[in-house]
């Protein structure tokens, strides 16, 4: 009988956590992200999925090239904003399962400003120091830049 408990509690988790990866959703840019990015009242257009324009300026969601990648409590999806030239222009963090503990020491530290006036080679591999006090979050963070950068240029 014990058995029987322990394989359907097993099956329940395995079909829950499957769920939850099946059922991810892309973030979606808000008027809050496009302030974050320092682009507020600015109007914006979906071009395709997770990525947005406004004037000559493209924003790129994350997904899917940071999806796997993993912070302390999971995968921590960005915005990145671009000019017409490549270069970044600002970096903004989309909702997330983070402890806010460890995503206020990341926002605190200034690592979301790293990336710059860079282009989006040197941000895909451009070494960052990790946040003390936050290095899952902040590994994380570097990681999905990194692999947002190399595959949207």
């Amino acid at each position: 009988m014990k058995s029987t408990s322990l394989i359907l509690a097993l099956l329940l988790m395995a079909g829950v956590a499957f769920g939850q990866k099946n059922n991810y959703k892309a973030p979606v840019l808000t008027d809050k992200y496009m302030k974050d990015l320092g682009l507020a009242k600015k109007p914006f257009t979906q071009k395709a999925e997770g990525v947005w324009t406004a004037g000559n300026i493209t924003i790129y969601s994350s997904h899917p090239y940071g999806d796997d990648i993993k912070g302390f409590k999971g995968s921590t999806p960005l915005f990145i904003a671009v000019d017409k030239r490549g270069n970044i222009l600002a970096v903004a963090p989309a909702a997330n399962m983070e402890t806010p503990d460890f995503w206020n020491r990341v926002l605190a530290s200034k690592l979301l400003q790293s990336w710059r006036g860079l282009t989006l080679q040197q941000a895909a591999t451009l070494k960052v120091d990790a946040v003390t006090g936050a290095t899952y979050s902040s590994v994380a963070v570097i990681k999905t830049v990194q692999a947002t950068a190399k595959n949207v240029k």
